[in-house]
């Protein structure tokens, strides 16, 4: 396969593509189940819908630097094929023909993987991802990669290989990380969704900075295979999930149903059969809000959007209890879940980086996740093992939760997208909550609250907020009930709690 073209800090030549329809610039702004009923009544083609995401990306990439390898040469030839299976009557399915990316730490057969490190610009991948193989199975047409931080550690997402990349509604500010690429080509219109990973937020945070909709699925829900130059099959990775980004939350079904399932090795036992959710109407649901925690202080511009839609849950009939929390120790499970997430990410070191590693470990590690995380990077197997009966603990904390709760609302960071930061490693930066300096890292904590125990969550706007920028919610569920996160979002969406374009990329376009 031809290699796509590197776009940041070089001369590109465009692809000589249709121009777009100027009546139908804003199609790069339609929900994807919207896009798949225009593509089977025939009133859009691929083509138009792959000519709309260039139209944007030549519009704002030298501003967002979002889709960094794109391939719309490759796209166009694939909208072809696409549109003539519509016209023969043999469509692969709903997402035939709708354009995707994917985060580039996802392997594309003769694409570069690099997950943003130079000593990896001049790997290719041999194939393809299981999510891209399964997105393409079904005639989704693939634009190309997105950005990611280096070693897809950051809140941020930039690195030497591709530049910065920049928040759609203030690019002076971040998009999040590592899937913030991913977050915010699709806020800007470049690609209708894209499938992203998080271990620590990945997904979720880049979704509330970026005012879209994310779905962190349950661990193990979807195969990582061919992701982040890990180990697959028998050593699948610890805590890290994939899931779809995308500007509907009927949209995440629709991915992640394309997605999800049991891998080769499992396919001949395995058969995916998510729990349904019973609830029709937000009223039927049994609702927690915690909008901050002791552990994890939370600025008033994202706790007060969260007690709002609490209070307005509850003018709607809906159940809601506040402050409440699983039966569990969150100091101890923040522990556990910081060693344990470096234990995991450790795959990526490098000899030097590892011996440094050892050489800053301490017996008592303490609490802070400075200096936790040299603990976890090194932590032995035998530790390893020990702190997986102190997970089972807290799973079965949520378990009983989740007994008297459908879902707990809480937050995907602790405040909205911050400025842009560059300088030094993430674990020495600070962010201003409440007027006070708070290290960078806590904000961990609601990553690992519900990650830990692989429970999935959804992420969907609920602001903005009062500074201006996106705000969104965090809606964790109990493990495997991913189809009551994603109806509940499917319920705010309808009620109005929905994606809104940037100002100045769009005029219209969203169809609630």
């Amino acid at each position: 396969m031809r290699r796509p073209k590197t776009t940041h800090g070089a001369n590109v030549t465009l692809p000589d593509l249709p121009p777009a329809d100027p009546g139908r610039l804003d199609d790069c702004f339609l929900p994807i189940w919207r896009a798949a009923e225009q593509l089977a009544s025939g009133e859009t083609t691929a083509q138009a819908l792959v000519a709309s995401c260039h139209a944007a990306w030549v519009a704002h990439h030298a501003t967002i630097n979002a889709l960094i390898l794109p391939d719309f040469d490759a796209a166009c030839a694939a909208a072809r094929e696409s549109d003539r299976r519509r016209q023969a009557g043999a469509a692969l399915g709903p997402l035939d023909g709708v354009p995707f990316s994917i985060k580039e730490s996802f392997d594309v057969a003769g694409w570069p993987t690099t997950c943003g490190s130079p000593a990896r610009a001049d790997h290719r991948a041999e194939r393809d991802a299981v999510v891209v193989q399964r997105l393409r199975a079904q005639g989704a047409i693939l634009l190309g990669k997105t950005n990611v931080p280096l070693g897809l550690r950051d809140w941020q997402s930039y690195n030497a290989i591709y530049g910065t990349t920049r928040n759609p509604h203030d690019p002076s500010r971040t998009p999040g990380g590592s899937s913030g690429g991913s977050a915010a080509a699709v806020c800007a219109g470049m690609s209708f969704f894209d499938v992203g990973s998080d271990i620590g937020s990945s997904l979720r945070n880049p979704a509330h900075y970026c005012g879209v909709f994310s779905h962190k699925s349950s661990h193990g829900l979807v195969p990582l295979r061919g992701h982040g130059n890990a180990p697959a099959g028998f050593a699948e990775q610890d805590i890290n999930v994939a899931g779809p980004v995308a500007r509907s939350a009927r949209d995440l079904e629709l991915v992640l149903r394309a997605i999800a399932g049991p891998d080769v090795d499992l396919a001949p036992a395995w058969r995916l059969d998510l729990p349904a959710c019973p609830h029709q109407h937000l009223a039927d649901f049994r609702v927690a809000v915690l909008p901050s925690h002791p552990l994890a202080d939370v600025d008033v511009m994202v706790s007060q959007p969260i007690e709002a839609l609490g209070h307005w849950l509850a003018g709607q009939g809906a159940r809601v209890d506040w402050h409440v929390r699983p039966d569990f120790d969150a100091a101890a499970l923040w522990r556990s879940y910081v060693l344990l997430l470096r234990a995991t990410t450790s795959v990526y070191m490098d000899d030097a980086a590892f011996a440094d590693a050892l050489a800053r470990t301490r017996p008592d590690s303490g609490d802070d996740y400075a200096t936790l995380q040299f603990a976890g990077a090194t932590l032995t197997h035998r530790d390893w093992l020990r702190l997986q009966a102190a997970r089972d603990r807290f799973a079965e904390s949520w378990r009983r939760f989740f007994a008297d709760y459908d879902v707990l609302l809480c937050p995907a960071a602790a405040t909205t997208a911050f400025p842009l930061d560059e300088a030094g490693e993430p674990w020495q930066r600070t962010l201003p909550v409440n007027g006070q300096p708070m290290p960078l890292t806590t904000q961990l904590f609601w990553a690992g609250h519900s990650g830990l125990c692989g429970l999935p969550s959804t992420v969907a706007p609920i602001g903005p907020a009062r500074d201006g920028l996106p705000c969104g919610v965090q809606i964790v569920a109990r493990r495997w009930g991913d189809l009551t996160s994603l109806r509940f979002a499917q319920l705010l969406e309808a009620a109005g709690y929905a994606c809104q374009p940037p100002r100045g990329l769009a005029a219209a376009g969203i169809d609630r």
